[in-house]
């Protein structure tokens, strides 16, 4: 019996006159070994180190596609997320015309990355929210400075929200540096708690040079942070999830820098792919995205898919929380409610400052938004 092996499901539009078997040979060849094929010693051929067609079928939109599946041998990648970017879409990356539309990892890969440490349930536990939405915001905007900051964290926690995370451009800048903003956000929110008897959660965005973010993940740990934010394709798409679980802190990935990726549907990965299965099974227990209608050009059917490889089943991985944002509004909650169903966070951010100069006011709307398309079976179950 040979080696485990994983798939990946490429969707090649060929960009030459060459029969599509030839483009997947290159593909076999180039994430591997990456030399001419007459050039691989028999020894590597016999023992399957070379990626293999498994099956090609063509497409009926776009015509001139095909989707080919090829299999690696799981050891080449050895359990590390960079190896496994590196096989599934390394030099290749660089040519025009290659989609990755679907990832099987094996389960032994599965089990070694981990998933997400607290995942759908964890989290629900953590703030006692059970049956609905999570509603979340970021603190913004860069340049405030943090006595500002806490004013809105510990408003939007007073007004209902569960979750509070640091907008992805708040790093360690000297006019809010991170040592100094993180305790000041956090204390806000611990005390509107008290007051309120409920549970919000603060995500900081964790970057910065390498040396920084370890001791940025240990400072927010010891401060009570629930979490951290992180830009995967920032800082490196395993330094974030792996400090996280040292520190014990839950994991909301950005995507900031992954745009190039979606850009083109002939090429690149599929929102689902990296921002749902990767993002996940690195260890993503939210996973932030464009949600359709908003500022950025996602696709209905592209958030829909991204929230299924986010809580479909997938061996012993936790399900995490898909979380659409960006350019989000109180007014389209029952819409999303009616999309994404319960278990998703709701990330509503400049919005909410538009409703209301008190944030207070503007969390107890959008609170009470998701409350009432709840309420009146919004949600598609």
């Amino acid at each position: 019996m040979g080696a485990p092996r994983f798939l990946i499901l490429y969707r090649i539009t060929p960009d030459d006159s060459r029969p599509i078997e030839a483009h997947a040979k290159d593909i076999c060849l180039e994430q591997t070994v990456e030399i001419p094929a007459d050039c691989v010693p028999a020894p590597i051929w016999g023992a399957g180190i070379v990626g293999q067609v498994e099956a090609i079928s063509p497409c009926t939109a776009p015509s001139r596609a095909f989707n080919v599946a090829i299999s690696y041998r799981a050891d080449i990648v050895n359990n590390s997320i960079p190896n496994l970017l590196n096989v599934i879409f390394g030099n290749v990356s660089i040519r025009r015309g290659i989609r990755i539309i679907d990832i099987r990892l094996t389960p032994e890969q599965l089990g070694a990355f981990g998933g997400p440490g607290f995942g759908v349930a964890g989290l629900r536990e953590k703030l006692g929210v059970f049956g609905r939405p999570l509603a979340a915001t970021a603190i913004k905007p860069l340049g405030l400075s943090v006595p500002e900051l806490a004013r809105l964290a510990g408003g939007y926690a007073l007004g209902g929200l569960d979750v509070i995370k640091d907008d992805h451009g708040l790093m360690d800048q000297p006019f809010h540096a991170f040592g100094e903003r993180v305790p000041r956000l956090q204390e806000a929110i611990r005390s509107a708690n008290a007051k309120t008897g409920r549970k919000t959660l603060y995500f900081p965005m964790v970057s910065g040079r390498f040396n920084q973010i370890e001791d940025q993940m240990a400072f927010a740990a010891a401060e009570g942070c629930a979490g951290a934010l992180i830009a995967p394709f920032l800082i490196g798409p395993d330094t974030g999830f792996h400090l996280a679980r040292k520190y014990g802190l839950a994991v909301m990935a950005h995507p900031s820098f992954s745009g190039t990726h979606f850009h083109y549907p002939e090429h690149g990965m599929t929102p689902a792919m990296l921002l749902g299965r990767l993002f996940r099974v690195f260890g993503a227990d939210i996973s932030v995205f464009p949600n359709a209608g908003g500022r950025f050009a996602f696709t209905e059917q592209e958030c829909r898919d991204l929230a299924i490889a986010m809580q479909e089943p997938l061996g012993d991985v936790r399900p995490g929380f898909p979380s659409p944002a960006g350019g989000m509004t109180i007014e389209r909650i029952d819409s999303m409610v009616t999309a994404f169903g319960h278990d998703a966070v709701f990330l509503i951010g400049g919005a909410l400052m538009r409703h209301s100069p008190d944030p207070e006011i503007g969390a107890r709307a959008f609170a009470a938004a998701i409350e009432n398309a709840v309420a009146t079976g919004k949600a598609a179950e």
